[in-house]
C-alpha cells in the first residue's frame, strides 16, 4: 500500500502554502488526537500546521469534550 499525506489541524490559508509544498492531503484531521493518530500507518507523512512533530496526541477530540459538556447542560449539540 503507498504511503498517505496526512494535514492535521490547517485552517487558514496555511492549508493552501501546505498543498503548494506537499501536494493535496489524502486525509485531513482537525485536531492531533487519538483517533488521527490511529489513521496513521508507519510509512506516512504527517504535516501539522503549528505543533511539534513528536507531541503525543489527544486522549479525545475537541469535539468530543464540547458535547460532553453540553451533555451535562441537557442540551443537544447539532453537528454537521
Amino acid at each position: 500500500m503507498a504511503a498517505l499525506l496526512h494535514f492535521v489541524g490547517f485552517r487558514d490559508d496555511r492549508y493552501w502554502n501546505a498543498v503548494r509544498i506537499w501536494g493535496h492531503p489524502d486525509m485531513i484531521h482537525m485536531t492531533w488526537d487519538i483517533y488521527a493518530a490511529n489513521d496513521v500507518a508507519p510509512d506516512d507523512l504527517v504535516i501539522f500546521a503549528n505543533a511539534d512533530w513528536d507531541r503525543k496526541p489527544r486522549s479525545f477530540t475537541v469535539e468530543a469534550a464540547n458535547a460532553r459538556t453540553e451533555r451535562k447542560r441537557g442540551q443537544v449539540i447539532d453537528i454537521p
